[in-house]
């Protein structure tokens, strides 16, 4: 007879992962670019990725002009158009993409190693030599402003969208990557190409390869195809992060007849590079960064207010945000913002217990071992210490440092970025309903999906 299993208690964590960070080494072609490279010959596959240090951040009075660009670099580039590109790099049974995000710009190749030549002079025509087509301009235009117009029906995304207003204003961090209607309108062919060649150069650029990659034939490759390539790194535009108005206070856009609210509450956060990152990473997870958070369980699981809650530390080049973010029925938008920022005020206020921090400590250490099994998630995280400019150690030394954090200190931290009174509390949602109901939380003022202010 089986014995029966206790469920009134979940298990015990099993034992401490002890998988190390891959090595990496770091090259450089003639012309100077970085090539980092971290080997991994179990399959004949390679992930390469080509990162421009300029991304939204960059976009100037062009809105939306950095992911404009990254998606027609494969709309034309060398003496292909975008059909024979697709066709070759198909054919190859390759994988080619470009995006942007807030201070970078990524071109990223997969492919089986025995292809790889033919794979980096598609991949070498796309960064160097594309074309930008002016019909693939208007496709682009269009498909952007289309896209833009079925965003603005989600409710979370103007309320992430009036949050990043809120923050920061005018500063490059202030809009959208996807940029606005008005600005997609204006950007062309020339744009691009003005936004090509100011940022894509190869004092801007490194490279970072995973895989089955055999150094001294692979560098040759790229001294082949990319060792020409050269240009100045350009500036990066200098700002700085102000708050202005009063704290708390609630933004409401306005979404008459809504039945739901999204919720964004935040306050300014830090940079990558900061040393308090990991501790503000520690406890936002144990406040709302994974399904047995604080704020999920209280919003989700106790009072049955969402389907899910979550809070997020952004931290880029420059000082990011920290946030919480739920999507709850028009009825009780005012109870979750007030259980919001009850648990803001408890991180702040009681000390944390042993048994809590030792399991989200668990949580953190062993989602990183999680995620360095396949080449392309070593390429990412050796992207983002080339990136932010992090210690080369940083990865491995990333569980000790997690496991050496303590309540008293975490609670400082929540302190310096998640006290409730410096929170900006935006809510989308249908404000003739909400107004009454959120007063109370602070100064409270309506505006339109675009930020303008409303009347009344």
């Amino acid at each position: 007879m089986s014995q029966a299993i206790d469920r009134s208690r979940p298990p015990k964590p099993g034992r401490q992962s002890q998988r190390m960070f891959p090595t990496f080494v770091l090259h450089r072609l003639n012309n100077g670019i970085p090539v980092y490279i971290v080997e991994n010959h179990a399959q004949p596959y390679l992930s390469l990725q080509l990162v421009i240090r300029s991304g939204a951040s960059s976009d100037g009075d062009r809105s939306g002009l950095a992911e404009f660009t990254s998606n027609l670099l494969l709309s034309g580039a060398g003496q292909r158009n975008a059909q024979q590109l697709a066709e070759d790099i198909d054919y190859l049974g390759a994988t080619l993409d470009a995006s942007a995000g807030r201070d970078e710009t990524t071109i990223g190749l997969g492919v089986l190693s025995s292809f790889l030549p033919e794979a980096l002079e598609l991949m070498a025509d796309v960064v160097l030599r594309p074309t930008f087509p002016a019909d693939e301009v208007l496709r682009e235009r269009k498909q952007a402003i289309a896209a833009l117009k079925q965003h603005r029906s989600d409710p979370n995304y103007l309320a992430a969208v009036q949050f990043r207003r809120e923050i920061y204003g005018e500063g490059p961090y202030g809009t959208e990557i996807d940029g606005t209607e008005e600005s997609l309108k204006r950007i062309g062919t020339n744009d691009c190409f003005r936004y090509h060649r100011a940022h894509f150069t190869a004092a801007n650029a490194f490279f970072v390869a995973a895989g089955d990659v055999h150094v001294p034939e692979f560098l040759a490759m790229l001294e082949e195809h990319f060792g020409a390539w050269s240009g100045e790194k350009p500036e990066r535009p200098l700002w700085s992060l102000s708050q202005e108005g009063e704290l708390p206070r609630v933004v409401i856009v306005d979404r008459p007849g809504s039945v739901q609210s999204a919720l964004r509450v935040g306050t300014p956060g830090l940079s990558r590079r900061d040393p308090e990152y990991i501790p503000l990473l520690t406890i936002n997870t144990l406040f709302g960064g994974y399904f047995n958070s604080r704020i999920n369980n209280n919003l989700r699981e106790r009072n049955g207010y969402t389907y899910g809650a979550r809070s997020l530390v952004d931290a880029p080049l420059m000082p990011g945000t920290f946030s919480v973010a739920a999507s709850v029925g028009t009825a009780v938008t005012d109870l979750a913002l007030g259980e919001i920022f009850n648990e803001l005020t408890t991180i702040n206020s009681q000390t944390v217990s042993d048994e809590e921090l030792e399991m989200v400590k668990n949580y953190i250490i062993g989602s990183q071992a999680l995620q360095i099994e396949t080449p392309g998630q070593v390429a990412s995280f050796v992207r983002a210490i080339a990136l932010y400019d992090l210690p080369s150690d940083y990865y491995e030394r990333f569980p000790a440092e997690v496991r050496h954090l303590t309540s008293d200190f975490l609670r400082g931290i929540a302190g310096r970025y998640m006290a409730p009174e410096r929170m900006v509390a935006v809510v989308a949602g249908d404000a003739a309903a909400l107004r009454g109901k959120l007063e109370r939380f602070g100064p409270l003022r309506v505006v339109d999906e675009k930020g303008v202010p409303l009347a009344g």
